[in-house]
């Protein structure tokens, strides 16, 4: 049985289905729902949970029968209730987990992104930094690629040239792995229709994350030079000062002579890297270098990555900064093996 996402961003009766099991929908009817699950009442129940903002869990009648209806208000930085996760089953079934989704709020005047502890902890390891206001470069900051901004730009100056919203990110969560985010918004939200609100969903089971292409990178042809991958720094949960760098995304095809995986291997205590953990320093180096914000530096050093056959190769590496906000948090690396061909 699927999950919908029911958006209520503008004043009640307003709403409309946006997602449906992490698959985007386009401002669909209540009445879908109505059609395909065979019950009635579906805006009575949307409008109970738009009232109270607690979750709701009932069994209703139905043509095909008892139906169990679970709903789930995705709440906004002031209390009220932006969209609500629903699942529609049997009534004797139980739902399955989920999906990750969070609001946030967007000023029209200053642009500043107003968001939930919810929101912050979709890409974060720790609530520690959290703060419910931050500024676009913060809001943006692990925003690997985000196609759509200019869309959203337009939509929160809210002139009336975009009143609805609706694109796909990639972002970087604090713990390395990509995620596929969908977000949705409109204008003319709120109470008194002045507002601009917007949820973002974690879609990252139904697609996979976007990454930007080499030409977009002006790296080149990977059968032209370097081997080139995505680094990126793990945090831990106990210490977030304590950075491990993490080959994450390769750009250019794997070279057969690096490991396709590090888990089976004991090299350290840190299963999966396949950065020799003495190097770690060498590239937290070149990160502090590289906080500056200056995309055009490059930073060479001599590492060593895992072998395919388990033994450490040494490789030149150039570190820079991977283009735009996110580039405090993860660069892009060229390498080749010294002394082969």
């Amino acid at each position: 049985m699927p999950w919908y996402l029911i958006e209520t961003f503008c004043p009640e009766p307003s709403a409309s289905i946006v997602f449906t099991d992490g698959h985007q929908r386009d401002w669909a009817s209540l009445r879908t729902v109505q059609r395909s699950d065979g019950i009635t009442g579906i805006d009575e129940l949307v409008a109970q949970v738009r009232a109270t903002g607690d979750e709701l869990d009932q069994i209703v009648s139905g043509r095909m029968g008892p139906r169990r209806v679970v709903m789930r208000p995705v709440l906004g930085f002031e209390g009220d209730v932006y969209g609500i996760k629903t699942w529609i089953g049997p009534a004797d079934e139980t739902p399955a987990p989920a999906r990750a989704i969070a609001s946030v709020n967007w000023d029209v005047d200053s642009l500043v992104a107003r968001h939930t502890l919810e929101s912050y902890m979709m890409s974060s390891i720790s609530p520690d930094g959290f703060g419910d206001t931050r500024d676009p470069g913060q809001f943006l900051r692990k925003v690997v690629q985000f196609d759509a901004l200019n869309e959203l730009a337009e939509l929160c100056m809210n002139d009336g040239s975009r009143t609805h919203f609706q694109g796909r990110l990639t972002v970087l969560h604090d713990d390395s792995h990509l995620m596929a985010w969908r977000g949705v918004a409109r204008s003319n939200a709120g109470p008194d229709g002045k507002e601009v609100r917007g949820m973002f969903h974690d879609v990252t089971d139904t697609e996979e994350p976007q990454i930007a292409p080499l030409a977009a990178l002006k790296l080149g042809h990977p059968d032209d030079g370097p081997s080139t991958v995505l680094v990126a720094y793990r945090t831990s949960p106990t210490d977030p000062s304590d950075l491990v760098p993490v080959l994450m995304y390769w750009i250019s095809p794997r070279p057969r002579y690096i490991a396709e995986s590090a888990v089976e291997h004991s090299h350290s205590s840190i299963p999966g890297n396949l950065v020799n953990p003495s190097d770690f320093g060498e590239f937290l180096r070149a990160r502090e270098a590289l906080m500056a914000g200056d995309d055009a530096m490059e930073i060479p050093i001599d590492v060593e990555l895992l072998g395919a056959d388990g033994e450490w190769v040494r490789v030149r590496l150039t570190l820079r900064r991977y283009p735009g906000a996110v580039g405090s948090l993860m660069h892009v690396a060229r390498f080749e093996r010294v002394g082969q061909g």
